[in-house]
């Protein structure tokens, strides 16, 4: 039986247990992160993916990041955490990643002592009252929606767990990424990256790749058009995506 899932360069994401599937927000998010570089002190780095889903963006840090790394992906969801568990394991980097079934909150609480120099996140992003009892329904929409795991909550752990010197990394609508950025200055996450997204060129802005630390910086900003008006990848998304889409 064909597996459901997106073949990249590199390895195989299969999906289908999974309310998000694989997406562009998030291939251009694991495209768009710069790796820290190793310690120093020869210690594994430890990376940090907070609603990790099929494990999508965890395998792609791990194509990209030095040899001593860990990345664990994290999600509430059990299904979601099964299919991580096994898209993980099948991929070439199966050493450096693993999939924990819990919520950030307890996360935090139990990982007190450590920080993180990198973490990442397609988090949930609109209020909206589940509508139907249909089970793939409902996880889909709590994926998605932000009564979870509100951005103010995610904000609060990521700031608990980020390294002095760490960056988090997140792609929201663009929306609602004034009031994101706003509330992470208010708790001493700078924005220091910022990357406006369209779907074609004269069309509204459609996302934001967003980049925040501690350490104040001067703000580096960017745009870029997915489409060209012939609806063909435009060669700056191809430039950025080219590590990982299988046909750039």
């Amino acid at each position: 039986m064909k597996r459901q899932g997106f073949q990249f360069k590199q390895f195989f994401v299969e999906h289908k247990d999974c309310a998000m599937k694989v997406g562009t927000d998030s291939i251009m998010l694991g495209s768009w992160v710069t790796c820290p570089t190793c310690n120093n002190d020869n210690t594994p780095q430890q990376f940090l993916d907070i609603g990790t889903g099929s494990g999508l963006l965890a395998i792609m840090l791990a194509q990209k990041s030095p040899a001593r790394t860990c990345i664990t992906g994290i999600d509430i969801d059990s299904d979601a955490i099964a299919q991580a568990k096994r898209n993980m394991a099948d991929s070439p980097w199966s050493e450096k990643l693993d999939a924990q079934q819990t919520s950030l909150q307890s996360f935090q609480k139990r990982e007190v002592e450590q920080k993180f120099p990198l973490i990442i996140s397609n988090p949930p992003y609109f209020n909206s009252p589940i509508s139907s009892e249909e089970k793939h329904t409902q996880k889909r929409v709590q994926a998605r929606q932000t009564s979870e795991l509100t951005h103010q909550s995610l904000l609060n752990n990521v700031a608990q767990l980020l390294a002095d010197n760490g960056m988090f990394y997140c792609v929201l609508p663009s929306d609602v990424c004034e009031a994101f950025i706003e509330y992470a200055n208010t708790i001493g996450l700078q924005l220091i990256k910022q990357l406006t997204v369209f779907s074609k060129p004269n069309t509204p802005a459609l996302r934001e790749l967003l980049a925040f630390g501690f350490e104040a910086r001067a703000l580096c900003t960017d745009s870029l058009t997915i489409y060209t008006e012939n609806h063909q990848y435009s060669a700056d998304y191809k430039a950025l995506c080219k590590d990982y889409y299988l046909n750039f």
